[in-house]
């Protein structure tokens, strides 16, 4: 016979269907189990305040939130483009990089942030990109959500930009009209549709979904801190002590006690009394370290980040710099600069480019710079196994020595210029393309193979 699932009607007359393991002799899943209770419960996203004050109060509150965009932006980019240095220029002029590193910074703090582009174009009105020329865009201001208002929200228009968006929104306080075009939305922590609804179309903090965590860390390691203030208690037992102390002589009581003390501290010697009984109580520290390691991987999970890279610990195990651990770390970094932080990018680049060109080229990519630099021996190992694949290419004949050299010049390596990259195109069409210079070109419908067995 074949178990189907038990249904029970709830109060609200909708059927409840429970399918699992039961073991009622266990009280496993049955009403008795005290785990049958368990239920994930939502969350506030508007304590902003709480995640302020661990910001600004707990360096490790402030790790979780600025490491990630620290090392995401800290090599930055670079442009393929022959006006690369023109467009690092204007990057310099604006302080791009230190405004992207503060809006993801305020994004994983409170779930979201804008960067408002300043043009010679009225905030009110949409801003035509087509229209901005050198040195059209001003600066950055970067604001966080809770200093912004949305309203005239688009929920009839999926085709448009700002679908389930603000139209407009308004600083806090001030009545200025900003159109969504002059407003780049910085993303945080992902939510469900819904949820982002109910969050007033922001996104969470990366603070927030791991607070509890970091409390729980900072609490451990408070308690212990205070343990070690009581590692010893001195007790001493005093006979009618409660009797003197109701007659009012708790002062006499405690100045005898504390010269007691003092001469302890003198001579490491304590006289009592005859009636009087001294004991040491001692705390055992055993076990403390293993807890506070365990909340310390928890706050690393949470946070997306390698103990390594978040307390500076070395890697537990022999043999383990933790580098695996680094890479891992790295490669999730790297997928976030290719989703959310090239996002806000490209939308920059629409009107950063204009600004520092005139116009915006056809065809004008960027790269995120390695996110580590290698080690000298990393680094000529490398060197070495890209000289081998190049040689082994040159000898397939599948690139040319030009090849080779424009793409060193381009990583900088030797002092190659365009003129020695010409000059060497200039050999090879001499060399390669003239078959009256190629001794086994072919002669009179014979092969080259032919040729060089007579040869």
């Amino acid at each position: 016979m074949t178990d189907k699932p038990r249904v029970r009607v709830m109060s609200n007359g909708q059927p409840y269907f429970h399918d699992g393991l039961q073991n009622l002799i266990a009280n496993i899943g049955n009403n008795r189990d005290k785990r049958t209770h368990n239920q994930f419960v939502y969350s506030s996203f508007y304590n902003w305040q709480q995640l302020e004050a661990a910001y600004q109060d707990s360096w490790l509150a402030r790790q979780v939130v600025d490491v990630p965009v620290e090392d995401a932006t800290r090599e930055w980019r670079t442009f393929s483009n022959p006006d690369a240095e023109l467009i690092a220029d204007e990057e310099k002029r604006l302080r791009l990089q230190s405004t992207v590193q503060e809006a993801f910074k305020w994004s994983g703090l409170y779930g979201g942030a804008i960067i408002l582009m300043i043009t010679d174009q009225a905030l009110d009105k949409p801003l035509d990109v087509k229209r901005i020329g050198l040195g059209g865009l001003k600066r950055f201001i970067v604001i966080d959500r809770f200093y912004m208002s949305g309203f005239d929200y688009n929920y009839t228009n999926p085709i448009s930009e700002n679908f389930m968006l603000p139209e407009y929104y308004t600083i806090y306080g001030g009545y200025q009209q900003i159109h969504h075009t002059h407003v780049i939305r910085v993303p945080g922590a992902k939510l469900p549709l819904r949820l982002r609804m109910v969050n007033g179309g922001w996104d969470d903090s990366q603070l927030r979904k791991c607070i509890e965590d970091v409390k729980d860390a900072l609490a451990a390691k408070g308690g212990i801190a205070s343990l070690i203030m009581e590692a010893n208690v001195d007790v001493i037992k005093r006979e009618g002590l409660s009797t003197e102390l109701a007659s009012g002589e708790e002062d006499k009581i405690a100045e005898r006690f504390r010269l007691g003390a003092q001469l302890k501290s003198i001579n490491n010697m304590l006289l009592l009394d005859g009636a009087e009984e001294y004991q040491r109580h001692s705390i055992s520290f055993g076990g403390l370290g293993d807890v506070l390691s365990t909340l310390m991987e928890w706050v690393s999970g949470a946070a997306e980040i390698p103990m390594t890279r978040l307390f500076g610990v070395q890697s537990k195990g022999i043999g383990d710099s933790g580098q695996g651990d680094m890479n891992n770390y790295y490669n999730a970094i790297r997928g976030k600069q290719e989703s959310d932080y090239r996002y806000v990018m490209d939308k920059v680049d629409q009107v950063l480019l204009r600004s520092a060109l005139g116009h915006l080229p056809d065809d004008c990519k960027f790269d995120w710079n390695p996110l580590s630099t290698p080690s000298g021996t990393e680094q000529a190992q490398q060197e070495l196994a890209d000289a081998q694949s190049d040689d082994l290419r040159l000898a397939q004949g599948v690139i040319k020595p030009s090849h080779i050299a424009l793409k060193m010049k381009e990583r900088g390596i030797y002092p190659i210029t365009d003129a020695d990259v010409s000059d060497l195109q200039k050999i090879e069409k001499v060399k390669y393309e003239d078959d009256s210079h190629d001794p086994f070109a072919k002669v009179d419908g014979d092969n080259k193979e032919d040729n060089r067995a007579e040869t």
